[in-house]
């Protein structure tokens, strides 16, 4: 349900919404996705080699509202939730496991910059959606005040989707002077105030283009500074008034979306192996078809059930985050943390699936213009990401089991 409230600090009604969008919405952005999808697969294979998205990819994508999903409805976006955007990103990664995270981080660095005040944010989508990067992993940079704003200088690299973001994040250090230890907080800079450096050489996930975003000495108003209390506590998910987006748990909701990357890869390569069983021999055997193989009929049956267990676990996830952002009770810690060792697991299983893939499959897997080796260097690479690597996730949800000290205070 949507409800109208009126800001007095405004002449305009800004819109409250309660819910996420209907599933059926979901599958309507789904199917546009399978119809540009011959288009974003015949393009991966020159992001990978260009190491950043096409611009006809990004316009496609735009075209069919995918990188529209986070956006409040008052800017003309979909204002949707971790499910959403986990379904149309997996949809997307099938064809282009590259264009499905730069999707994810767009969106995901929206929902980040939908915490900052109406005011930041009438200037940020005056025009409507907006393409964003973000990174607020560890401070990279500093905030300084000066002349009633900031001065803000960093780097901060695998800043993935800048080369196509017009706004972008920064976490940083801020030197206000009020303490000795400075405040962990975030810069939102609109493009032209940032640099991006082409940094990004990499084996996998090499589309997604996460090059350094570099700015010194910039000045920024006051309110485009904000500490890291303010964008990632949970103010806003207990905050009756406050719009949907706004009541998302921003680094589970990251988290868990992103690993749609590789879930759709793994799905790819799945794809792909089945279809090429039918007509492809085993060497060195009898076998003139793979499929004739009962050992690699039943490998198969396993590798897919890997695939589908992480589906189940990433959508259990999403679940949870949309409840929660549809209610006012912040997601229990323990229950962030089991949720992100589930993260970490699937991540962990796809992993497995495409290595076994690769083994079903035989050695033209790893041919330099093979797409499934793409998709194992795409997957191998994705899941290894700091916020959703298996390791991490597993101490998390045993520091939750164990009610000991959580090893991060993202959750």
């Amino acid at each position: 349900m949507t409800q109208v409230a009126v800001d007095p600090s405004s002449k305009t009604a800004r819109l409250v919404v309660r819910d996420a969008p209907s599933q059926e919405t979901i599958a309507e952005i789904v199917k546009r996705v399978h119809e540009i999808g011959p288009l974003l697969r015949k393009n991966a294979v020159l992001a990978d080699q260009q190491r950043v998205m096409s611009d006809e990819s990004i316009a496609a994508l735009d075209s069919i509202g995918a990188m529209r999903i986070a956006a409040m409805r008052r800017y003309g976006g979909y204002e949707g939730g971790a499910s959403m955007l986990l379904e149309v990103a997996r949809a997307i990664a099938f064809y282009d496991p590259a264009a499905a995270w730069c999707t994810v981080i767009s969106n995901g660095s929206v929902m980040l910059a939908n915490r900052y005040s109406d005011a930041v944010l009438d200037e940020v989508f005056a025009d409507g959606p907006v393409r964003m990067a973000s990174i607020f992993a560890s401070p990279q940079g500093t905030a300084t005040p000066d002349a009633g704003g900031w001065r803000v200088s960093g780097e901060w690299p695998f800043a993935s989707n800048s080369s196509h973001s017009e706004w972008a994040i920064g976490i940083l250090f801020i030197k206000d002077g009020a303490s000795e230890t400075p405040q962990i907080g975030f810069a939102l800079m609109r493009r032209g105030e940032y640099e991006v450096k082409d940094t990004w050489y990499t084996i996998g996930m090499r589309g997604s283009g996460s090059n350094t975003m570099a700015t010194e000495d910039l000045w920024v108003p006051k309110d485009r500074v904000i500490t890291f209390t303010q964008l990632m506590g949970d103010a806003n998910e207990k905050d009756l008034d406050a719009t949907f987006a706004r009541r998302l748990t921003p680094h589970l909701t990251m988290s868990t979306t992103i690993q749609a990357a590789s879930l759709g890869a793994a799905a790819a390569a799945l794809d792909y192996v089945t279809e090429k069983a039918q007509t492809r021999g085993i060497t060195y055997t009898h076998y003139k078809r793979q499929i004739d193989s009962g050992a690699f009929v039943q490998n198969l049956g396993q590798t897919s059930m890997k695939i589908d267990s992480a589906l189940l676990l990433l959508q259990r996830s999403a679940a949870d985050i949309d409840a929660a952002a549809a209610g006012t009770t912040p997601i229990p810690l323990a229950d962030r943390a089991r949720n992100r060792g589930g993260i970490g697991h699937a991540g962990h299983e796809l992993v497995e699936a495409v290595n076994e893939l690769c083994w079903l499959h035989g050695t033209a897997a790893f041919a330099e213009n093979s797409l499934l080796g793409r998709m194992w260097r795409d997957i191998n690479t994705g899941t290894r990401h700091a916020s959703i690597a298996a390791p991490m996730g597993y101490e998390l949800h045993g520091n939750g089991l164990t009610e000991t000290d959580y090893i991060s205070t993202k959750l």
